[in-house]
């Protein structure tokens, strides 16, 4: 029997082998730095939209409460609209009306001026860092309602077009072209009954001194809601990283159910107020100056504020960027991203 001639078998020899191992691992390399490439980029793109987003929204949540600051309602033709406060406690922090904006600074000692018991701990949880400056708005909210009937007496009801979004112990303004009133809603269904009652036997939180207005009011004249909005840094409950703080705000009362305080903006490290002040009642700012220098809130008729933003996370940038705040450069020992946001309004109540 015969032997079939066996074939020659070749296999891979090692140094083909090797060359085979280097190529793919030359490979794996490029895969690997295109895929940290492309992650670096969009992770860099990611922030910079969310550094854009905050910033938009930032500005205009302040500069649109801002504008509405001290608003008293139509003015005509006068240099100021008389405005009558009927709340027990005019002058208090929180009801305060005819000054529509107030701020301080931290000194690095103590706030100036000094934080109110409304604003401070333990009544602000978290309480405001001295980081941010502390900006207080008192504003109308949302659109007025129109009187659908003329006041029989300036103590008569205010009868409005029934709506479910006045309620029981609201505070309100009443105005026209004359002038103004600050009252409280003091019956059980004012909105929707369209009979708003100003009564001050009604015990109430701040409540009403007194049942008149000085003069009846005519269907000329709106209703419109009020509020008072703090605005200030502390740190971000979100991330749950105490050494990374986040615009909050306090808003009283709470007309949309909101749990107050709010976090607004995380991410926010600086918070700079500057305030223009008219001394002759020309309209324009003829100066410029901190918190802590006002003496008279109604004469602020512009806020200049500043506020520095950063990535939440960090190794973004490949080195240290520099960043100018509140007129300082610095240099960062992080590489998050920074952006500085600089907003200019005008105060409502400086309005003629």
């Amino acid at each position: 029997m015969s032997l079939l001639p066996m074939r020659r078998v070749r296999g891979v020899t090692l140094v083909e082998l090797l060359i085979a191992m280097a190529l793919g691992l030359f490979l794996v390399g490029v895969m690997g730095m295109i895929f940290l490439g492309s992650k670096s980029t969009f992770l860099a793109q990611n922030q910079v939209s969310r550094l854009q987003e905050s910033a938009r929204f930032t500005a205009d949540t302040l500069s649109g409460d801002l504008r509405m600051s001290g608003f008293r309602g139509c003015r005509g033709t006068g240099t100021s609209t008389l405005l009558t406060n009927l709340l027990n406690t005019p002058t208090g922090f929180l009801y305060n009306f005819g000054a529509g904006i107030w701020a301080s600074h931290n000194t690095g000692s103590a706030w100036a001026p000094a934080l109110d018991a409304a604003i401070s701990s333990p009544t602000l949880s978290p309480a405001p860092n001295p980081a941010g400056d502390v900006l207080t708005v008192r504003r109308t909210v949302g659109p007025g309602w129109a009187l659908t009937t003329e006041m029989a007496s300036d103590t008569a009801v205010l009868n409005v077009t029934p709506t479910s979004r006045i309620t029981a112990r609201d505070l309100l303004l009443v105005s026209d072209c004359i002038s103004s009133a600050v009252f409280q809603a003091t019956n059980a269904r004012p909105g929707l009954d369209g009979s708003i009652e100003h009564s001050a036997s009604v015990t109430a939180t701040p409540g009403v001194s007194a049942n008149g207005f000085g003069r009846a009011f005519l269907q000329d004249a709106l209703v419109y809601r009020l509020a008072t909005t703090t605005y200030y840094l502390a740190p971000s409950a979100r991330t749950g990283k105490t050494t990374q703080l986040a615009l909050w705000s306090y808003t009283t009362p709470v007309y949309d159910g909101t749990l107050q305080p709010q976090e607004l903006v995380t991410g926010v490290e600086g918070f700079r107020v500057t305030l223009g002040l008219d001394s002759n009642a020309d309209g324009a700012a003829d100066a410029y100056v901190d918190p802590a220098s006002v003496t008279d809130w109604t004469q602020v008729v512009t806020a200049q504020m500043e506020l520095l933003l950063a990535s939440t996370d960090d190794n973004i940038t490949s080195s240290y960027q520099p960043y100018t705040f509140a007129g300082t450069t610095v240099t960062p020992t992080d590489r998050r991203m920074r952006t500085v946001v600089s907003i200019t309004a005008q105060v409502r109540n400086a309005l003629r």
